[in-house]
């Protein structure tokens, strides 16, 4: 059997089972599970096209990915930056492993009080708190991947002539690039819990105030909208990070 042969074997087979996970989903919430317990696909998808055409959807969808992707954005460089140097550096290590460690274990809800009394109720908590949540991830990642380069790749760039930089550029930071995607997509999932963590708190915009105003009018149709979205929102991103792999490391693309 071919590649190809195998490739559309399994687009079968996994067309055949998300189709057969709808009907059975179907089923049960038309003749077993009442529908304001758990509405069947029919209706959630008939919720879908009445949020999009009054357009709250697009509207609420753009407050949550703008926020979702300037907060992540800013996790992913700050904390690549400050993983790294934690991973380079001993003495920063020491300093910083204690602050990294608590705030990485503190609950998300916890710093919402807290990040409202500082920033209120708009844009600009959002992102702090979606930045505060998904950051660590990406710094533990990032230091723990520089910390664990072979000793024989520094040794054999060592003996071919590569001075610091070169070392640091072509040794260390390719070799890390596992521990980079793994702990970008770590932050990921904590991002997407900041942005509706938050936006349930301030219930203004976003989905998470879809989900809050749907869940407390017990329109549970719509409530499965927002939550359906995210995570469509996720597979999205998690695909667009795999891509990013394949251009930093495209050896690791051949290796699997």
């Amino acid at each position: 059997m071919t590649s190809a042969d195998t490739a559309h074997k399994t687009v079968l087979i996994q067309v055949a089972t998300h189709a057969s996970v709808l009907i059975v989903w179907e089923l049960l919430s038309r003749f077993v599970i009442p529908p304001q317990f758990l509405p069947p696909p029919s209706m959630i998808a008939l919720a879908f096209v009445t949020t999009i055409r009054s357009g709250e959807l697009p509207r609420q969808l753009w407050q949550t990915t703008s926020v979702l992707l300037l907060g992540f954005g800013m996790a992913i460089v700050t904390g690549m930056a400050v993983g790294i140097a934690m991973g380079m550096f001993k003495t920063l290590r020491r300093i910083l492993d204690p602050y990294v460690n608590a705030f990485y274990a503190m609950p998300t809800v916890a710093m919402v009080p807290l990040v409202i009394i500082w920033l209120g109720l708009g844009f600009e908590a959002k992102v702090f708190l979606t930045w505060l949540v998904s950051v660590f991830p990406v710094i533990i990642n990032a230091q723990i991947g520089v910390m664990n380069v072979s000793p024989a790749f520094i040794e054999t760039a060592r003996a071919f002539g590569c001075d610091r930089w070169q070392l640091f550029r072509r040794v260390i930071l390719q070799a890390a690039v596992p521990f980079f995607i793994a702990g970008i997509r770590l932050g990921l999932g904590r991002a997407l819990v900041g942005v509706v963590v938050a936006e349930m708190f301030t219930a203004l915009t976003g989905l998470g105030s879809m989900i809050v105003f749907y869940g407390n009018t017990f329109r549970t149709a719509e409530l499965f909208v927002p939550m359906v979205v995210l995570a469509i929102l996720s597979i999205a991103i998690t695909n667009l990070i795999y891509r990013m792999e394949r251009w930093i490391a495209p050896w690791r693309v051949a290796q699997g």
